[in-house]
Formats: C-alpha cells, sequence, structure tokens
C-alpha cells in the first residue's frame, strides 16, 4: 500500500518537474529612475504614471535640458527546454535477437515451480497370479 503510494506520488511529482521546464513565460519590468517599478510574469508591467514627466530623481541641470522620459520597460523572455523529444532509434538485427534472448531468459526465471508429481501413486500393484521363482526354477539353497 505504501509502495502503490509512493510510486504515484513520485510520477505525479516527476510529471510536474517536466511540465514546468518545458514552460516558457515572459518576465516584463517598468524601470523608472535606475530603479525597477513594477514587475509582471504574464501581462504587461504598470508603469509609474511619470512617462512623459521628467524625472525628479535627476539633477535640476538635466531636468530643462533632457526631455525625454527616464522610464524604461524592459522584457526578457525565459524559454523553457526543448529537449524532451523521444528519441527514435532502430534496432540492428543484433540488437533484436539480444533483446529477445533477455527477455524470455528473464521471464523463465520467474515461473513457478510445480511439485513434483508421483503418477503411480494413484495405481494398486498388479495382482500376483503365478509365482515367479516356480516358473524360472530358482530356488534359495
Amino acid at each position: 500500500m505504501l509502495k502503490q503510494i509512493l510510486h504515484k506520488t513520485g510520477s505525479i511529482l516527476l510529471a510536474f518537474i517536466v511540465l514546468f521546464s518545458s514552460f516558457s513565460f515572459t518576465v516584463h519590468e517598468h524601470v523608472c529612475g535606475g530603479e525597477v517599478a513594477d514587475t509582471s510574469f504574464f501581462l504587461e508591467a504598470d508603469s509609474c504614471g511619470m512617462d512623459m514627466n521628467v524625472c525628479e530623481n535627476e539633477p535640476s541641470t538635466t531636468q530643462q535640458v533632457k526631455k525625454e522620459s527616464c522610464c524604461d520597460d524592459h522584457s526578457e523572455i525565459m524559454q523553457g527546454v526543448d529537449t524532451n523529444q523521444q528519441a527514435q532509434q532502430t534496432l540492428e538485427l543484433p540488437q533484436a535477437q539480444f533483446l529477445a534472448a533477455f527477455v524470455i531468459s528473464y521471464n523463465n526465471l520467474f515461473e513457478s515451480v510445480t511439485a513434483k508429481t508421483i503418477q503411480f501413486r494413484e495405481y494398486a500393484p498388479p495382482l500376483v497370479v503365478k509365482t515367479i521363482y516356480k516358473l524360472d526354477e530358482t530356488y534359495l539353497i
């Protein structure tokens, strides 16, 4: 019972590992003034509202000259593992012969041993009609 539970739990765990290792996703970051303001995994990151305005973290001399936004959006794609394909291999004749011999010998290891049956146990001995030593004329002296 415990072995079956551990087997099923391990199978489910390995299935989730394969699923999440092949899962691809994108990380969106909104950077404002050199600091990360928002991070999102599936949707676009929310802006801080200062995209068109000049950021306050910069010195006043560059605020007047610089008119572009100090905010920036970064997207990074996390690719999953794509190598979870089944290998396709053809068996050559020696490999097929070895595999067949191995399977047959492995199956023969676990055949149940039957008890030896004594076939003459059920039969009664034959009836002696004539004395054999008189017929052969052999007498013990």
